[in-house]
């Protein structure tokens, strides 16, 4: 955990944790644990607790000065090299592609918010090159450069390297595959001082757009579960 659903927000979406154990079926397949990284430096004793990991999203930036991004930074380095799978979203995209060599930084483009679409540079399970892509975002930093040897799988001139992954073992997206569209209304408007009001209209007005998270989240599942 590097970041948590706003405290306002918690008793009508519930904890970042339960989106991500519903949205991706963990319990159903697995036990969960959660380690709380952000707030009081929580993190594994050893890599080989886990078979997998999941970073997700976080207000914090990468290139942040937090004391708890270098231990993580850390931990996915090992973990990487312990072969252990590992799954980010926008944040954790961001951060798993910086700790195995990867380049991050604020776009001069602005922010991604919002759903927007990208294009299929290759396969990615059910997903097939060619097709659009289509994922509820909201970021500022993007990935200038993948990590060594990464894979670029998804992107678009906005974000060129939307989504990376590095064999069968690390898959990264940088928009927000778990969110509901209720969900990111709320966030904006719990947020708005970081917002103009014409993004959030703009971005609020999309509610009637379908967007692809279900698609890519049975993607995910197969990537975590391997069937």
């Amino acid at each position: 955990m590097c970041g948590d659903t706003p405290e306002p927000l918690q008793a009508e979406f519930g904890e970042y944790s339960a989106c991500l154990e519903q949205q991706f079926s963990l319990k159903s397949s697995s036990s969960v644990s959660v380690w709380n990284v952000y707030q009081i430096h929580e993190f594994p004793q050893d890599v080989d607790v886990c078979d997998v990991y999941i970073i997700g999203g976080s207000p914090a930036g990468v290139n942040d000065m937090d004391e708890w991004l270098e231990p993580l930074n850390q931990f996915i380095y090992k973990a990487f090299h312990a072969r252990k799978k590992l799954f980010g979203i926008c944040f954790g995209h961001q951060i798993i592609n910086h700790a195995l060599g990867g380049e991050i930084q604020k776009s001069d483009k602005g922010w991604g918010l919002g759903i927007y679409d990208v294009m299929l540079f290759t396969d990615l399970g059910e997903l097939k090159q060619g097709e659009g892509l289509s994922l509820i975002a909201i970021h500022q930093d993007q990935v200038i450069k993948p990590a060594p040897d990464f894979e670029v799988v998804a992107g678009n001139v906005f974000c060129p390297n939307y989504i990376t992954k590095y064999r069968d073992q690390v898959l990264t997206v940088q928009g927000h595959p778990e969110f509901t569209f209720p969900f990111m209304a709320a966030l904006l408007k719990e947020r708005q001082g970081k917002f103009s009001l014409e993004e959030i209209d703009r971005v609020l007005a999309q509610s009637v757009l379908l967007h692809d998270g279900e698609r890519f989240n049975a993607v995910a599942k197969h990537f975590l579960f391997g069937h």
